[in-house]
C-alpha cells in the first residue's frame, strides 16, 4: 500500500510546480511591461517639458516636419548642438618623463554642421583621419598630472576643438570624453 501511496503523491508534486512556474512567468511579464510603460510615460514627460528641445506635438504633416528640420539645425548651430562624430578610443604614452605613462581615452567631437555636411566629411575619409591624427599628435603631448586635474581637462577639451576643427575645415563647438583613464 505504500508503494500506491508513493506513485499518488508523484503527479501531484509535479502538478504543483506548474502553477509556480507558470505564476513566476507571469510576474516577471507583469513587471517588465511595466516597466516599459513607466520608461515611455517618463520619456514624454521629458518632451514635453520645457528647455529639452522637444516640441510636444503630435500630427504634422512632413512640410511641417521639414520646416522643423531646418529650424532645428539652425537652433543646432546657434546653440552650440549639432551632430556627433566618433574619433573612438584613443591610446597614448604621455609625455611624462619621470615615469611610463599611458591615456586611454574615448572622444567625441560635437560639430555645428548639420547631418548633410556629417555624410560628406564619412564618404571622404580623409578629413576624419587628418583630425583623428592631429588629436592623437596632442593627446601624445600632455602630462598626467595637468590632464588628471578639471582645469587640465578642459584645456585638452578647448586644445582638441581647435585642432580638429583645422583638420575638418568645420567648427568644434564640443569635446565629449565618454572614458578617459591613465595608467599611473
Amino acid at each position: 500500500m505504500s508503494k500506491a501511496a508513493k506513485s499518488g503523491d508523484a503527479p501531484a508534486r509535479k502538478g504543483g510546480k506548474l502553477p509556480l512556474i507558470i505564476g513566476l512567468v507571469v510576474l516577471l511579464a507583469g513587471a517588465g511591461g511595466g516597466y516599459f510603460w513607466w520608461s515611455k510615460q517618463q520619456a514624454v514627460k521629458a518632451a514635453e517639458s520645457p528647455g529639452t528641445g522637444g516640441h510636444g506635438e503630435k500630427g504634422s504633416n512632413s512640410d511641417d516636419h521639414e520646416e522643423s528640420a531646418a529650424h532645428d539645425e539652425a537652433e543646432a548651430s546657434a546653440d552650440g548642438h549639432g551632430v556627433l562624430l566618433p574619433l573612438d578610443t584613443f591610446t597614448v604614452n604621455l609625455a611624462d618623463t619621470e615615469a611610463t605613462r599611458f591615456l586611454r581615452t574615448n572622444v567625441q567631437l560635437v560639430l555645428a554642421v548639420d547631418e548633410e555636411v556629417l555624410k560628406e566629411l564619412e564618404h571622404e575619409k580623409v578629413p576624419i583621419v587628418r583630425a583623428r591624427a592631429a588629436v592623437l599628435e596632442l593627446l601624445a603631448e600632455q602630462k598626467s598630472d595637468v590632464i588628471n586635474t578639471p582645469e587640465g581637462k578642459e584645456a585638452l577639451k578647448k586644445a582638441i576643438s581647435a585642432r580638429a576643427g583645422k583638420a575638418l575645415h568645420h567648427k568644434v563647438s564640443d569635446v565629449l570624453f565618454s572614458d578617459f583613464v591613465i595608467q599611473f
